[in-house]
């Protein structure tokens, strides 16, 4: 995505607190490459306010006012009626956990509320490139998840069946790997710091030298290889 500040990086934001919506508008208007277009208080209101002025960014609170939407819930409803819109999310709910469920349903940053104003400002234009932004005390503490790293010695323990397959490049074995191990495309693009379209090309590519088409297909010939 290209930007100036002659056709600046239209931005809508979504948060239920008016002193961090206008302190965030203001600081947001700074940037001469910035434009804020929409300014929402509630799910309902930034759902109609997308579907009659479609922003190039929208910066997203996880957590909500009591009866709105969990923000889960809030961000795949965005991503599946505007899959091409760049989501950070900016938050005060920072647990590994959160980050890593808010990464698995697309989003492109995600900075806490904790986090100094910079963070976020490098995060909408590392989103608006088409990368993911984490802060770095963030991916730390990703990187110490249980599970991934249960993960990595499940692999490095020899189980590279179909890791072997001579046609497949080193990167798309790269992102094979990390798709039996469960990472979905944007956590791969965070783990290696490339971009979601880098990434899914590179899986696709692998998926037709495989001749398959879906996850579950790569599961099962990657099963059928490990009984044979």
């Amino acid at each position: 995505m290209r930007w100036s500040i002659i056709s600046p990086l239209k931005i809508a934001m979504l948060d239920d607190h008016a002193l961090i919506r206008e302190a965030l508008k203001i600081r947001l208007s700074m940037e001469a490459d910035f434009k804020v277009t929409g300014v929402y208080t509630t799910s309902r209101d930034l759902l109609e306010g997308l579907h009659q002025h479609m922003p190039d960014m929208l910066i997203l609170d996880y957590q909500l006012a009591d009866g709105e939407v969990d923000g889960l819930r809030l961000i795949q409803s965005v991503r599946a009626r505007h899959p091409e819109l760049k989501i950070v999310i900016y938050s005060s709910v920072e647990g590994p956990a959160t980050v890593n469920l808010c990464i698995r349903a697309g989003v492109n940053g995600f900075v806490g509320k904790t986090q100094q104003t910079e963070h976020l400002l490098k995060a909408v234009r590392m989103a608006a490139m088409d990368r993911i932004y984490l802060a770095p005390i963030m991916s730390t503490e990703l990187e110490k998840q249980p599970s991934q790293h249960a993960s990595e010695e499940h692999f490095d323990s020899g189980d590279t069946t179909l890791m072997d397959f001579p046609e497949l490049s080193p990167k798309e074995r790269e992102v094979l790997r990390c798709c039996l191990e469960g990472l979905s495309v944007t956590q791969v693009a965070t783990k290696f710091s490339r971009s979601r379209k880098t990434i899914s090309g590179q899986k696709q590519s692998a998926f037709r030298k495989l001749g398959i088409r879906t996850d579950i297909e790569l599961f099962k010939i990657q099963h059928k290889l490990k009984e044979s």
